[in-house]
């Protein structure tokens, strides 16, 4: 499958995979409206990979789209579907992609969604990646779709709490996303003036905690902010499931409520934990986040105009920039030291 004309492309396919982050219908309602301009037809996937294996294609038309920015969620559906983990899937998907005559493939995602999306090139299909998880955890950009939707239901949500630990003196551990980024936590942390920020690329030290709490404790502050991302290592910290996904991530949520078992053990006094859980998708989405979409829109369209297939738009200072696939889902995008350092001395007063 083969475009050499500039601007040949006549049907555009976009799905969107994986867990869904809010402004992904901005994104969707920019893209349709600049192609639809250029004559291009839009058809949406209907839940990810699992739509272009079972043939589920829905018609993305201006008239459509029109209403849904500022709104969450996505109108076309996701999944956590891996064909390449199902037999026959890849083959009918090719098929599938022939029957309906489709020039270009979008695939919106994080990286098991991009994962895919590269195996796909490979088989012939004219893809372009746009990096959509609220993890923020993609090379080549600098920031995803949903991430800055994410920080404001976690800053929300956290805000809205505080107040309860304060009148009963207690800390509180809030739980949030991140299965190998920090990110979510560390921009949080920074917002909400927490005490601390345990993050997935640095083992926690309970041992510290425990101390920083007494400090403070001591000197008066009983009552306290922890932000723990929901892959933290923890020396002794248990998960509280086992099970793992179609991309063999292992399922996470709840080793904050070990963590706050350990505390407990060590220094008596056992901390809330508030795990947010899909909160943190959900509701809708950010101004900047519904800004970026259109950004993100803009680097899809100008793309499939000038047959430039293989590559992930990634958004830097605002601007759209492509970066090969292959290298966006070669290495995670990591929290440094540096900057791990700096939010966690900014609670460390006592």
């Amino acid at each position: 499958m083969g475009i050499n004309i500039k601007g040949t492309a006549k049907k555009v396919a976009v799905l969107t995979g994986g867990g869904d982050s809010s402004a992904i219908n901005d994104f969707i309602r920019t893209l349709v409206i600049l192609l639809r301009k250029e004559d291009i037809e839009v058809a949406g996937v209907k839940n990810s990979y699992r739509g272009l294996i079972e043939n589920e294609f829905t018609d993305l038309s201006i008239e459509t789209v029109d209403n849904i920015c500022g709104t969450g969620g996505t109108i076309i559906g996701t999944s956590r579907t891996n064909p390449y983990k199902i037999e026959g899937a890849v083959s009918k998907i090719l098929k599938n992609i022939e029957d309906e005559k489709i020039d270009v493939l979008v695939c919106a995602g994080g990286n098991d969604t991009l994962t895919v999306a590269s195996k796909l090139a490979m088989e012939g299909i004219n893809v372009i990646g746009v990096p959509q998880t609220i993890d923020n955890d993609i090379c080549g950009t600098d920031y995803s779709i949903g991430f800055h939707s994410a920080i404001k239901n976690i800053v929300s949500a956290t805000t809205m709490m505080l107040s309860s630990n304060v009148s009963h003196e207690k800390e509180m551990l809030v739980e949030v996303m991140g299965r190998d980024s920090g990110f979510l936590t560390i921009r949080s942390a920074l917002v909400l003036g927490a005490d601390g920020a345990l993050i997935p690329e640095f083992p926690a030290d309970v041992d510290k905690i425990c101390n920083l709490i007494a400090r403070r404790r001591k000197k008066g502050r009983k009552y306290g902010l922890f932000v723990v991302s929901e892959g933290v290592k923890i020396k002794g910290g248990q998960l509280l499931q086992k099970d793992v996904d179609v991309f063999g991530n292992v399922k996470l949520g709840g080793i904050t409520y070990s963590l706050a078992e350990m505390i407990d053990k060590r220094i008596g006094i056992k901390p809330r934990v508030n795990v947010l859980g899909y909160l943190q998708r959900g509701g809708v989405p950010s101004a900047y986040d519904c800004y970026l979409s259109t950004v993100f829109a803009r680097g899809t369209a100008d793309n499939v105009l000038d047959n430039k297939f293989g590559m992930m738009v990634g958004v830097k200072s605002e601007r759209p920039k492509n970066v090969p696939i292959s290298d966006a889902i070669g290495k995670l995008k990591l929290v440094d030291r540096k900057t791990y350092e700096f939010v966690n001395s900014l609670g460390d007063i006592w």
